[in-house]
């Protein structure tokens, strides 16, 4: 897959095809709280902050080489999970699907390389749905997505 370049909050995504994915049709209620459906579906490989320090401290060409580097293909999980995270006063909440995507953790591992430091990898995962935020909450790693979590759902 070719490097598709740092999106404007210096997130790198990956998008999925709506042909092998369809986007959800329909607004969904779960657990009295009404989530709308995401028009797009990606997965976030890089979030807003680390995207930023590698766009500060990396050249974009080996980040870029790295990235083409894996197979970015993924297996769906069927594990639906309700995530919720209080922000400045407002709650943010998101239904996921995790995948399953060896590459991630591969390119994090090359990431630490070349950051020099230890990065932790983002669970894979596709946002579904939305309730507080238009884009998702961001789940930079495993331990923030076992702070948040409320539980795995079953969807109609």
């Amino acid at each position: 897959m070719r490097w598709p370049g740092y999106g404007g909050s210096a997130t790198v995504v990956i998008p999925v095809a709506p042909g092998a994915w369809p986007p959800p049709a329909a607004a969904v209620v779960v657990a009295g709280v009404r989530f709308e459906p995401k028009r797009e579906l990606h997965v976030t490989v890089v979030g807003k902050a680390l995207g930023a320090r590698l766009r500060e401290r990396c050249d974009e060409g080996e980040v870029a080489a790295a990235f083409a580097a894996q197979d970015w293909s993924f297996q769906r999980t069927r594990c639906l999970l309700h995530v919720r995270r209080d922000v400045d006063g407002a709650t943010e909440q998101s239904l996921i699907e995790r995948i399953a995507q060896p590459a991630m953790a591969m390119f994090h591992a090359v990431l630490s390389r070349l950051l020099g430091e230890a990065l932790p990898v983002p669970p894979p995962h596709v946002t579904l749905y939305v309730a507080g935020t238009d884009e998702g909450i961001g789940l930079p790693d495993e331990a923030a997505l076992a702070r948040w979590i409320v539980g795995e759902i079953q969807l109609p």
